[in-house]
């Protein structure tokens, strides 16, 4: 072995001199990897926030959920309304129908009509809907009974009446007693002997006495008359459509603006019957072409 020189021993002298520290247990190793790991997968805060990407399919799903259970929630009411709700409707024609309600109360419902009132009906709950037309018995009761249709609400405690809301005009008529008729312009009370009218573009009320022949025939419907005071050809027109369930077309417009006053009786089995009358009463012609009736 060769000897040191002298820089050579000073330099192992002083190597000898320092102390190498221990190495690092296996778990402190592991630690010291997962930080540097760290480190390395973390991301300015600058780089964050112009990186980010939203998920918005995630975000487009739950609101589509929560839509859906909140239009549920919200349609739970209706749903529970129309499964508790009976409808009684007629067809054009002559499809009368007789109604005996729980509480005693007896209704005529008219051709093209419709009744509608809660299954839960009955002497602590007297309401119904009518689109139509229908004659009232109404049992006495300290429970009123009300009607709602498209123009107003009818009150009643017990009576005879006949109620016609349809499309574009509503009319009420007492037999006997008392009616009260109530929309957001006016407030009336009916006896017998009296009719209201009330028009769609005014929503007005109009109150009238009814002569002796009216009141002994009242409704005209359930006594085969139709009553006329200055109405529209029509109007006249459309009450035989309903009663006949035919089609009827004017071939001018002018025409329908023909008034008639006096009685219509007609024959449920006889179309041409009526329409003869008219004819007479108009001067103007029906002609038959294929299933429709045209007024020349």
């Amino acid at each position: 072995m060769n000897k040191l020189n002298n820089k050579e021993k000073k330099l192992w002298e002083d190597c000898l001199k320092e102390t190498i520290p221990s190495p690092p247990s296996k778990d402190e190793s592991w630690i010291l990897l997962e930080k540097q790991i760290e480190i390395q997968n973390q991301k300015p805060f600058y780089a964050k926030l112009f990186n980010y990407k939203p998920n918005f399919t995630y975000f487009r799903q739950n609101f589509v959920y929560a839509t859906i259970i909140l239009l549920i929630i919200l349609s739970i009411p209706k749903i529970s309304d129309i499964l508790n709700t009976r409808h009684i409707i007629t067809d054009k024609g002559i499809n009368n129908k007789n109604i005996n309600l729980p509480d005693g109360t007896k209704i005529l419902l008219n051709a093209d009509s419709k009744i509608s009132y809660h299954k839960n009906y009955d002497f602590n709950n007297r309401e119904i809907f009518l689109d139509g037309e229908a004659y009232f018995d109404v049992v006495k009761s300290n429970t009123p009974f009300i009607i709602s249709t498209n123009f107003a609400k009818i009150t009643v405690l017990g009576t005879k009446f006949n109620i016609k809301s349809r499309v574009d005009n509503f009319e009420a008529g007492v037999n006997e007693g008392t009616i009260k008729i109530e929309n957001k312009n006016n407030s009336l009370l009916i006896d017998s002997g009296q009719c209201v009218a009330i028009k769609k573009k005014d929503m007005l009320m109009m109150q009238m006495e009814m002569g002796d022949e009216i009141i002994n025939n009242y409704p005209g419907w359930l006594n085969n008359k139709i009553f006329c005071n200055k109405t529209s050809l029509e109007y006249i027109c459309e009450e035989i459509e309903r009663i006949y369930n035919i089609k009827i077309v004017f071939t001018k417009n002018s025409h329908k603006k023909i008034t008639l006053s006096g009685v219509i009786d007609f024959d449920k089995n006889n179309l041409n019957s009526v329409l003869s009358s008219i004819s007479l009463l108009t001067q103007r012609e029906f002609k038959l072409k294929g299933d429709k009736y045209i007024i020349l």
